[in-house]
């Protein structure tokens, strides 16, 4: 993961707080369900912490794990047509599409969601591949071992979705769950992708 610590830290840390404050969201443009044939999914950004005491870090090994049961759950659902997974072999085009995905997953909980195109490097990805829709997934959490402030809450699991639309180079589906609930349970994630995608049939 070729991003700044510091950088990253600051997006879980803005982002988890103003997911907090946020609706679960749904559709934000004029599609439907019925509308979304085929979404090729971007590599997910996973960035779990951990620690044993009450300073947190970010753990790669524990990213992993997260990262492979949210992608197990989001399969069995069935719920997107999810058509393939988009792979990258460019290490500056990953960094960027990093950047993208950290900026975007932001700026949603900030401004009107109908104002925001897709960002350059991701609709220039999708066009080169004749794809309309990619989905975008963005899993943040921490676990941690009681500490000495044992008033600091010990887990907690976030998740993030969005759905771009090249053709028209907007939003199409924005959702996000959030529980105090480990990251390293798939239990988690299955209730988790149940709340992303509650709003996406209807």
């Amino acid at each position: 993961m070729k991003k700044s610590l510091v950088f990253i830290i600051t997006s879980v840390l803005v982002g988890g707080f103003m997911l907090s404050c946020s609706t679960n969201r749904g559709f934000v443009s004029s599609l439907t369900s019925a509308d979304i044939q085929r979404v090729i999914q971007f590599d997910p950004l996973t960035f779990i912490q951990s620690s044993k005491g009450d300073t947190l870090k970010y753990n790669d090994s524990l990213s992993v794990i997260a990262k492979s049961l949210f992608e197990i759950e989001l399969s069995r659902s069935k719920t997107l047509p999810i058509k393939g997974n988009l792979v990258i072999e460019d290490s500056d085009v990953n960094s960027r599409i990093q950047d993208e995905t950290y900026a975007l997953m932001n700026l949603v909980n900030n401004v009107n969601v109908k104002s925001i195109p897709i960002p350059p490097t991701l609709d220039s990805i999708l066009e080169a591949r004749n794809e309309r829709f990619g989905l975008l997934v963005y899993n943040y959490g921490f676990i941690r071992s009681l500490g000495t402030v044992y008033t600091l809450p010990y887990k907690d699991t976030n998740s993030e979705i969005i759905i771009v639309d090249s053709q028209n180079n907007n939003l199409v589906y924005v959702a996000t769950a959030k529980s105090e609930s480990s990251p390293l349970k798939a239990e988690t994630y299955k209730k988790q992708v149940e709340d992303l995608l509650k709003k996406y049939k209807k």
